[in-house]
């Protein structure tokens, strides 16, 4: 697995809950975005700092995704929560599968937490 396809490991569950925690404080304020689509739109402009999978997401919707962030050279990593619960903490009824953040300091945190730094 090359390094831009990095999964979080769900070993530490402290780490899980403060990405969870700022992915939540990211939405309130505005700076993430939801859906395959959107992303990509987003990707596109060069507008996103961190891209976030659910570990339930589709082969095909990750590899769509990978690539894409592999070519505008924005980081990827895919957390182990499935749709259902991402949804559930982005407020949403429905199921989505990726995420966009378009916030450099948001980004900033949340990487820090998936590498072992603190934030």
């Amino acid at each position: 697995m090359t390094e831009w396809k990095k999964k979080l490991a769900m070993a530490d569950s402290n780490v899980m809950k403060r990405v969870l925690g700022m992915l939540g404080l990211a939405m309130k304020a505005g700076k993430v975005v939801i859906g395959t689509e959107q992303v990509i739109a987003f990707l596109q402009k060069g507008r996103l700092k961190l891209v976030l999978l659910s570990g339930s997401a589709s082969e095909g919707t990750k590899k769509k995704i990978f690539h894409k962030c592999e070519f505008y050279k924005t980081r990827t990593e895919e957390l182990g929560i499935d749709t259902d619960e991402l949804g559930r903490l982005l407020g949403k009824t429905y199921t989505p599968a990726v995420v966009g953040i378009t916030d450099e300091n948001f980004s900033r945190a949340i990487t820090n937490l998936l590498d072992g730094e603190n934030a």
